[in-house]
C-alpha cells in the first residue's frame, strides 16, 4: 500500500524570524507645543469667552415664556 518513497528536508529560513522581521512602525516622535500668538489668537479667545459664558449663564436667566407655557423648574 504505502511507497517507500523518500521524503526530502529542505532547509528553508523562516521568513518572520526576528533577524529578517522589521519594526511594524516607526519610533515615536516627540511633540512639543508651540506659543501662538496674533489677532486671530485673541480673537479666538475672546469668541470662546463669551460663547462659555452664554453657555453657562442662560440657564440662570428667567424669562416670561408667554401664558400657557408651563413655568421654569
Amino acid at each position: 500500500m504505502l511507497d517507500n518513497t523518500q521524503i526530502e528536508r529542505l532547509e528553508a529560513e523562516a521568513v518572520n524570524s526576528a533577524t529578517v522581521r522589521q519594526p511594524l512602525y516607526a519610533p515615536r516622535k516627540k511633540i512639543f507645543p508651540k506659543r501662538a500668538s496674533g489677532s486671530f489668537r485673541r480673537f479666538k479667545w475672546l469668541v470662546m469667552a463669551i460663547t462659555l459664558g452664554i453657555y453657562y449663564l442662560t440657564p440662570w436667566l428667567r424669562w416670561d415664556r408667554g401664558p400657557f407655557a408651563p413655568d421654569q423648574a
